[in-house]
């Protein structure tokens, strides 16, 4: 065989890679049917089911424990997901465990579930390979063989059938040459990270704290270690008290996002908004639009209409998970089973929970065992079988095997339907604001002729909801209303949480409606000049003349948002715990207005502005950061007609 050891730890595109013949003397330290990189929240699952379903199984993983974020990270509890096949097994064990040790925890003992996926680890025969860093993928032609790493005593490989891949940064479909994407729209950064610190709460429950420390690379080793001092300092306190005292703090980060790889099928915040339904499906994601994003200028426009126009953040969804998802292209024998599988950035903020992830973990097992026992690859492997023995082992309802997916688990709301469309405008700024305009939306054209009368009527807050329901079907009868409310610069946030400012939501309407048809463009130029502006509407308008606006139009506003030296340039990130001691980090974040800036000069054909700018952030200690600017020096040496 010609095996070729590739690396590609720390790529800067999809593919880059250094290829090599894999070392006669690096020594094999075992041929299993199934080698599991990372035993964190999937990869102890993967490990764990691969072993009772028969197959000789190794998992490596850096730390020395299984479980990831939920047993080293601080987030000692679940957060929506659904409960499965052997979490159940899990759970019962962890809370058995739980008793054994003693004392109350919020969620479960982290020490508990370390010890009770040990324990199903060892009886199905899992051999862990703990202090072990994966560093290369060993390939024969476009198949995956193995896996090398590298421990106390030195580097190694493990020959592999099918290798599963749970490290949460796609590491080894990225060493193997799968393309991928990383990064939301605007500044191509991740979600936040969190470093959990645990406390005890009413003086005898262990507790934690869940707050966004910052932005890390988790691609980049030395920016992890950045971020590790960086999360720390937001926990320095002149004096604790009882409620904020605390008794550790983790000892990984709480990555939330990273790598997504290209995959067979990529899930969308629109396939989770329909609640879509998959033939091949092996799992079901449930939860709501957790993205902690206080900046969603710098999101998607889908993000921030989702949001920011129709206030629901915090509406629930659940969704089929597709097999192919967990498929790379390019590489054979690998199967991605992370936070890492086939979905985009905004899809990413609800299918991202440690349910989920075990779900995912149980699924790419199975999947192994299925397609080694038929003698197949795991993407030609029948999924109905896969299925079947899913349904086996409690992790999928018996009729996903119809053909037409599992569906949804939510009762839906019964009341809203036999609402009045009076009655839905009466759910303004209240919580129920996001699923009153659901609903309108559901109604669509039946609904027009009564959403065009409020439009018409002298009630403030029908008037406005009538025109954001309106525009979010595509129709720009209350486009003048918008404008105004962005001029006013109207807040009155609703009660839904993560909604923001209602003058931003108007904004992002207006340009999904026609920036230039509908006057985005003078506003995001008044925007972008106005004194009192704030650094997120800045941005804003500086992205949205980027995007949509010409040079003669653009270009002065640019220039002028630049000079302001009046933005105050620091941004606090979202705490989750919340309540009177809750610990919010402020960030600098003025290079997002300078970088935005940098991108719209590029698009200006105003190049050697462009560089400038962006040159002044290559050596920027944050990786991120680095990378953004880097990417724009690389579009200001485009061609103009390319631009």
């Amino acid at each position: 065989m010609n095996r070729q050891l590739r690396t590609n730890r720390l790529p800067e595109v999809e593919t880059q890679g250094r290829v090599k013949p894999l070392p006669a003397e690096l020594p094999c330290r075992g041929a299993f049917d199934a080698v599991v990189v990372g035993g964190g929240t999937a990869g102890a699952v993967a490990a764990i089911v691969a072993g009772q379903e028969g197959l000789s199984v190794a998992v490596l993983e850096p730390q020395g424990f299984l479980g990831g974020i939920g047993t080293g990270g601080g987030i000692h509890s679940y957060y929506h997901g659904i409960q499965t096949g052997v979490q159940v097994e899990i759970d019962r064990r962890t809370s058995e465990w739980n008793q054994r040790i003693g004392g109350k925890v919020s969620g479960f003992s982290a020490e508990a579930k370390k010890l009770a996926l040990q324990e199903l680890a060892d009886a199905a025969g899992v051999r862990c390979f703990y202090g072990c860093f994966f560093a290369g993928a060993v390939l024969d032609g476009a198949r995956i063989a193995g896996v090398a790493a590298d421990g106390a005593d030195g580097p190694f490989w493990l020959q592999a059938k099918v290798v599963v891949d749970a490290t949460g940064d796609a590491d080894v479909a990225a060493a193997a040459g799968a393309p991928f994407l990383f990064g939301r729209e605007g500044d191509r950064a991740p979600q936040p990270y969190s470093l959990a610190p645990g406390h005890v709460r009413k003086t005898d429950t262990v507790g934690f704290r869940n707050f966004d420390a910052g932005y890390v690379d988790p691609t980049n080793a030395r920016d992890q270690t950045r971020a590790q001092f960086e999360g720390r300092s937001h926990l320095k306190k002149e004096a604790y008290d009882a409620e904020t005292r605390m008794i550790y703090v983790s000892p990984i980060l709480g990555l939330r996002e990273s790598r997504f790889i290209d995959a067979e099928y990529v899930v969308t915040l629109d396939d989770q908004r329909r609640q879509r339904r998959f033939p091949d499906a092996i799992a079901r994601a449930k939860a709501h639009y957790d993205n902690h994003a206080i900046d969603y200028e710098n999101e998607s426009l889908e993000a921030a209409l989702w949001v920011m126009s129709s206030s629901n953040w915090r509406h629930m969804m659940c969704h089929d998970v597709p097999y192919r998802c967990m498929l790379p292209k390019r590489v054979e024998n690998l199967i991605v089973a992370c936070r890492a599988v086939g979905m985009t950035h905004d899809a990413h903020h609800l299918f991202r929970m440690q349910r989920d992830m075990q779900a995912l973990g149980e699924a790419a097992a199975v999947a192994a065992g299925v397609a080694l026992r038929e003698k197949t690859s795991v993407r030609a492997v029948d999924v109905k079988a896969v299925q079947r023995r899913l349904i086996e082992r409690g992790a999928l309802p018996p009729e996903t095997l119809d053909g037409r997916g599992v569906g949804t688990n939510i009762e839906p709301d019964e009341t809203l339907p036999k609402k009045s469309v009076a009655e839905l405008f009466a759910c303004w700024l209240t919580e129920k604001e996001g699923a009153a305009q659901l609903e309108l939306l559901r109604r669509g054209a039946e609904a027009h002729a009564e959403l065009r009368a409020a439009l018409a009527g002298a009630e403030p807050g029908a008037r406005l909801m009538a025109a954001l329901n309106l525009g979010l079907q595509g129709l720009a009868d209350g486009a003048e209303l918008l404008r105004e409310t962005v001029r006013a610069r109207q807040v009155d946030a609703t009660k839904a949480r993560c909604a923001g400012n209602r003058w931003s939501g108007a904004l992002f309407l207006l340009e999904k409606l026609g920036a230039r048809e509908h006057g985005a463009i003078g506003l995001a130029i008044d925007l972008a000049q106005a004194p009192g502006s704030t650094l997120p509407m800045a941005v804003q308008a500086v992205r949205l003349l980027g995007r949509q606006a010409s040079a003669a139009e653009g270009l002065a506003a640019v220039r002028a948002a630049l000079k302001r030296d009046d933005i105050d340039g620091g941004l606090k990130l979202k705490d989750s715990s919340g309540g009177p001691n809750a610990t919010r980090s402020l960030q600098d974040r003025r290079f997002e207005l300078e970088l935005a800036a940098a991108e719209a000069l590029a698009k200006f054909n105003a190049a050697d502005e462009a560089r400038a700018i962006a040159e002044r952030y290559t050596a920027d200690p944050r990786a991120l950061v680095r990378r953004y600017a880097r990417e724009i020096l690389e579009r200001a040496a485009e061609p103009a007609l390319a631009r």
